[in-house]
């Protein structure tokens, strides 16, 4: 169960930690850290401190204890602890610790009770989940206790408990005021999907566009796009034998567009920042044309468009999007037509409007006049009898 929460992180960047024990959370933690995925040990970290009781806190404290990779599951053990003495040590378990840490932990209580910090309030008492007579400590907000930084990973080595518990109680009873989101590591799972395209990482599969081969591989191609799910699983299609399919020079998909889509396909929203006018009026459909698992692209390149509009160039991306028998212009032409009508005492002014077919400003000319002029509702006669 650990290695299937961890591959779901792996491919997903989240996993389902309500369905985990602590015992599973702290698993998965020490993978996390052996792996070096540093994001999945900090939200593991920040449930096992969220979910810490009193039924929990000695067995996890005494696993972390021989384990250095765990030293600030074992911090927050102790923090635990030594807010909640009185419970812990009522409890049999505490005599199944290693007699070492019982005199640490016998000394940092004593340390905390001598120090000066040690008369500010602490943190309210409230039943764990597991026994309603067990206190757990909650903080004085109400809410759950914050991811803060460890008073182990910033003390140094052979710090005294004196200053240990100077550190121990300014991280728990503050620890509120602390943004918990900023402790966390930014989610990296679209740079490092994009890094396999730009990198080109163990490719399996290419894409001819313009004569110019493309290389991509064929687990995301078939998990994004239902088009190359069938060309690549399919076992009777030339493209599943040969490894390769060729975009058709009819399609009027040029390689740049290609790898735009691509850039979306492997890294999903980060495409805003390549996103060019021209390139989302050939992709506006892609995402019906090559069966996306969903709209978001098509979203996005409509709203591309539409910022882009201006006076200057909307007459050339009318006349564009009228020319190209492409799936999917229809609806640019759409946005740009309304656009011309919208403004038509600006755009009538620009020099590109003498350049376009007949027809198309026929068409210019009947939707300013619908504009000016709407069609009166027609009035219907009742005969008296």
């Amino acid at each position: 169960i650990i290695l299937h929460h961890f591959l779901l992180f792996l491919y997903s960047d989240s996993t389902r930690f309500g369905h985990l024990s602590m015992d599973q959370l702290y698993r998965l933690f020490l993978t996390a850290r052996q792996w070096e995925v540093p994001r999945l040990a900090a939200l593991c970290e920040r449930q096992i401190k969220i979910r810490l009781s009193i039924d929990s806190v000695l067995p996890l404290l005494r696993v972390s204890a021989a384990e250095p990779r765990a030293e600030s599951i074992q911090d927050a053990c102790k923090q635990f602890f030594l807010a909640n003495y009185q419970a812990c040590t009522n409890l049999q378990e505490c005599e199944a610790l290693d007699p070492r840490l019982l005199c640490e932990l016998m000394r940092l209580n004593t340390a905390k009770a001598a120090s000066p910090v040690a008369a500010a309030p602490g943190p309210p008492m409230a039943p764990s989940a597991a026994s309603p007579s067990s206190p757990q400590v909650i903080h004085s907000s109400g809410s759950a206790p914050q991811l803060a930084t460890s008073p182990g990973a910033r003390s140094k080595a052979g710090q005294s408990p004196q200053a240990w518990c100077e550190d121990l109680q300014e991280s728990s009873w503050h620890a509120t005021s602390l943004d918990h989101a900023q402790a966390l590591p930014a989610s990296t799972l679209a740079q490092d999907l994009k890094r396999l395209l730009t990198e080109e990482i163990a490719p399996d599969f290419e894409v001819v566009v313009q004569d110019e081969v493309i290389l991509v591989h064929k687990f995301l191609m078939v998990a994004r796009s239902k088009y190359f799910e069938t060309c690549i699983l399919t076992s009777g299609m030339q493209e599943s034998q040969e490894g390769r399919l060729v975009i058709d020079a009819s399609w009027a998909m040029t390689a740049e567009e290609f790898r735009a889509l691509l850039h979306f396909l492997y890294a999903g929203d980060e495409i805003l920042r390549i996103l060019a006018p021209h390139t989302a009026m050939y992709l506006v459909d892609a995402s019906s044309f090559y069966g996306l698992t969903n709209h978001r692209l098509k979203h996005f390149c409509e709203l591309c468009i539409k910022d882009s509009f201006n006076e200057t160039h909307v007459l050339q991306l009318f006349e564009a999007s009228s020319r190209l028998d492409v799936e999917g212009t229809q609806a640019v032409r759409s946005m740009a037509l309304d656009f011309i009508i919208s403004n038509f005492h600006t755009v009538c002014q620009q020099p590109a409007l003498e350049q376009l077919d007949r027809s198309l400003l026929i068409e210019i000319m009947r939707g300013v006049a619908d504009r000016l002029h709407p069609s009166p509702p027609q009035v219907q006669t009742v005969q008296l009898t």
